[in-house]
């Protein structure tokens, strides 16, 4: 009878030790899964907040490889889904102010955006290409001639460029390695 107790008491000791390790084992590995969730969804919310500007090929007729976007009430136009460049390929943006409301973006992208803007420019005259913030076209342009546009920055002009080009540089804040500044002559 002294044995069976024993025998008892020690499964009695072990069997909380086994929970125990048990419930350590389960503890930890909700851990690491909700740690993982977390850092999935900041980059999720980092994601939507840093919005899409940049520069895409705009196509005559809707296909696969694009997306329609209205610009004012009565026009679409197909852009390609894969844009030349993205908010992530600015190294360097400022504002500059032209006359009265009219403003200029000065823009440097990373080398390979800038080979990819080159070459869709070079050698492509009659191409049109939009400069984008998020779904908005604020530029919609024909290129003309065979030169593209050179790498080490580009210059976006627009008329009323005051009114749009400052929410532009503030909701693209802290998601470029640009030095985001202003400039007035």
């Amino acid at each position: 009878m002294g044995a069976t107790c024993q025998k008892r008491r020690y499964i009695i000791l072990t069997v909380p030790e086994r929970v125990m390790v048990k419930l350590s084992r389960l503890l930890l590995i909700a851990w690491t899964v909700i740690s993982g969730l977390a850092l999935l969804s900041s980059a999720t919310v980092a994601d939507a907040v840093c919005p899409q500007v940049g520069f895409t090929i705009v196509e005559p007729h809707a296909s696969p490889a694009t997306r329609a976007v209205r610009v004012g009430k009565n026009q679409t136009l197909f852009v390609q889904r894969e844009p030349i460049t993205t908010t992530s390929d600015i190294v360097e943006i400022k504002l500059a102010r032209e006359f009265d409301d009219d403003a200029d973006l000065l823009i440097k992208f990373t080398p390979a955006a800038d080979q990819r803007l080159h070459d869709a420019t070079t050698n492509h005259s009659g191409r049109r290409i939009a400069f984008m913030f998020n779904d908005e076209v604020l530029l919609n342009v024909v290129w003309e001639g065979p030169y593209g546009i050179d790498p080490g920055g580009t210059r976006v002009s627009m008329h009323h460029g005051m009114k749009r080009f400052p929410k532009l540089m503030k909701a693209i804040r802290g998601c470029t390695g640009a030095t985001a500044g202003d400039r007035t002559p």
